[in-house]
């Protein structure tokens, strides 16, 4: 009777020899490439509206206090 030490893991022996790497085509890369542009233009818009956003206070309100109930303007001078 084989012990469990003698053969391998069912894991083990039910990959050996179909597992390898083997050289990828151009062809075969097209999906990936495409993946990655599509990525990187939705990255690339989002945050090109984050950056053109609208401030939601005014220019002279945001130069003071840093919340909306408080006095807005600087004095200038």
């Amino acid at each position: 009777m084989a012990t469990s030490s003698d053969r391998p893991s069912r894991e083990v022996a039910r990959l050996e020899g179909y597992v390898y790497r083997r050289t990828l085509e151009a062809r075969e890369l097209i999906p990936a490439i495409g993946a990655g542009v599509v990525t990187g233009l939705v990255a690339f818009y989002m945050t090109r509206l984050f950056l053109e956003r609208t401030p939601l206070l005014p220019e002279d309100r945001r130069l003071g206090k840093h919340h909306a109930t408080g006095a807005g303007r600087r004095p200038r001078g």
